[in-house]
């Protein structure tokens, strides 16, 4: 499983330390591009991962068409990756300059795959996340929970009592 979140810096060789949950995870060589999130990043998989993600995007597609047009637009940002014997890896400058990545880094596990992030972007998600209570359901119970007692009470302007 690939979870946590983690801060490095690129160097000036546009190298970068991967934690090492990641690369016990990711393998000795894994696979990066820059695809479909909506928060700028840089997506890095498994070997066996990146095919799979690759698939599933493939499954969406209605004609061969658009199976060309997502294999561009996954491949072309894609590169192959293998560690130095100090755990780094170089990222083509492509795909640090389209994530936004210009020294800090922020990694974020994904369970299957890790997006590599700049701290502005990260900061972003986070507050995107955090506004939307849907995805924080223990939030949500307690606001539903609020609700019904302040509906039940009759506090509420506009709503009448069950």
């Amino acid at each position: 499983m690939l979870i946590g979140t983690y801060e490095h810096n690129l160097d000036g060789k546009n190298r970068v330390f991967i934690p090492a949950k990641f690369r016990e995870e990711l393998g000795e060589t894994f696979y990066y591009t820059f695809y479909g999130s909506e928060y700028p990043s840089i997506q890095l998989y498994s070997k066996q991962g990146f095919k799979d993600a690759l698939d599933e995007e493939l499954e969406k597609a209605k004609d061969s068409g658009e199976k060309r047009a997502i294999k561009a637009k996954f491949l072309m940002a894609a590169g192959e990756a293998s560690y130095d014997n100090q755990g780094r890896v170089v990222f083509n400058p492509m795909s640090t300059k389209k994530a936004g990545i210009e020294k800090q880094c922020i990694f974020v596990g994904f369970f299957d795959y890790v997006e590599v992030m700049s701290p502005e972007t990260y900061e972003r998600y986070l507050g995107a996340i955090t506004l939307d209570s849907t995805l924080d359901e223990e939030a949500s119970a307690n606001e539903k929970k609020i609700y019904r007692e302040y509906k039940s009470s009759g506090k509420l302007l506009g709503f009448d009592k069950e």
